[in-house]
């Protein structure tokens, strides 16, 4: 007990302790992605801590519950999202039991927010065929190029987030003659191999020409699949893309065409459904998307069939150097 009092003493908001939490994860077996997600909530909620001038010893149940409120109102939080939140932050709390920096955790009765198993508003082929073409008209062509295939992977073949912006080009294989075929190995705890269609073949070809171009400039440089911009007019470029980057070019993209706060989890929706609509059957899905469980699968397979984009919605590799080259393209960055 005298111990406990003096861990707590010493570290009276769990600051201290959070440097080893996710070792503690990996220890325990934990996913990267659960780690990522479990260590970036608990760092969240100590920022909270810090601002209402809260300590460990005069936190209660109901510290939670506003907390809880303040995700889901002060920052939208969708409801799902919330209560991974709320699981990630109890899981810190028992980390500062086994650590005796707390007597007992002041969250484990308070009960999970019930999860949200119904679907998110739908995209249909016409907006993903407008955001492929709001992707294509950024500047300078390398992003416009780079924005096109990222939007490809995510919205026709369904990776996650943090799946795509682990990729590099050795996970490729592409027919350098005819980019109409190709296979993607997908790295991470849910890694596989999938068959590419054709726009997000032709996407990544037309993407990886310019790419060599950009890292023939770039000797010694080793960079991921996707390149970041920063600056204005995206003058500076770096070699890896972070989760939050891939977040603003999600943002930035659903702003041009009108769909606000779009995000890689909405595209993956969209994939399910252009995926069903192809033919697969929802035992072959699990395996292209890493699923372990049917879950959205069976939801999205209960609903109509997508109507196919318009006959000019997707612009293939031709159509894209045309555009690169045309210099009367009227551009927005």
């Amino acid at each position: 007990m005298e111990n406990q009092t003096n861990n707590l003493a010493a570290d009276p908001t769990g600051n201290l302790a959070f440097a080893d939490f996710p070792a503690s994860l990996k220890l325990r077996g934990k996913q990267p992605s659960t780690i990522e997600s479990y260590t970036r909530d608990a760092s969240r909620f100590l920022e909270f801590m810090h601002e209402k001038k809260l300590r460990l010893g005069n936190l209660e149940p109901d510290t939670l519950l506003a907390y809880e409120n303040y995700l889901r109102h002060d920052c939208d939080g969708r409801t799902n999202s919330v209560r991974r939140s709320i699981i990630g932050i109890r899981q810190y709390f028992r980390f500062l039991v086994d650590r005796k920096v707390i007597r007992e955790s002041p969250f484990d009765f308070v009960p999970l927010p019930a999860r949200d198993d119904g679907l998110p508003d739908q995209l249909d082929e016409e907006d993903v065929a407008m955001l492929i073409e709001a992707a294509s008209a950024t500047t300078p062509p390398i992003k416009a190029a780079r924005d096109r295939a990222i939007v490809s992977l995510l919205s026709f073949e369904g990776l996650k987030a943090s799946e795509l912006i682990t990729l590099v080009w050795t996970d490729l294989m592409l027919d350098d003659n005819l980019a109409v075929w190709g296979s993607l190995s997908i790295p991470g705890d849910r890694s596989r191999a999938i068959i590419l269609g054709p726009e997000s073949a032709a996407a990544l070809d037309a993407y990886r020409n310019l790419f060599r171009e950009w890292s023939a400039q770039r000797p010694g440089v080793i960079s991921r699949m996707f390149i970041s911009f920063k600056g204005r007019e995206s003058a500076v470029s770096t070699p890896t893309m972070t989760r939050h980057g891939l977040k603003f070019v999600m943002y930035e993209l659903g702003d041009k065409i009108g769909v606000s706060a779009l995000n890689s989890e909405l595209l993956r929706h969209h994939a399910i459904r252009h995926q069903l609509a192809l033919g697969k059957t929802p035992e072959e899905l699990m395996g292209h998307l890493g699923l372990r469980r049917l879950g959205n699968i069976a939801r999205h397979n209960a609903l109509p069939v997508l109507e196919p984009a318009p006959a000019n919605g997707f612009k293939g590799t031709e159509d894209l150097n045309d555009e690169r080259n045309d210099d009367s393209h009227d551009i927005h960055d």
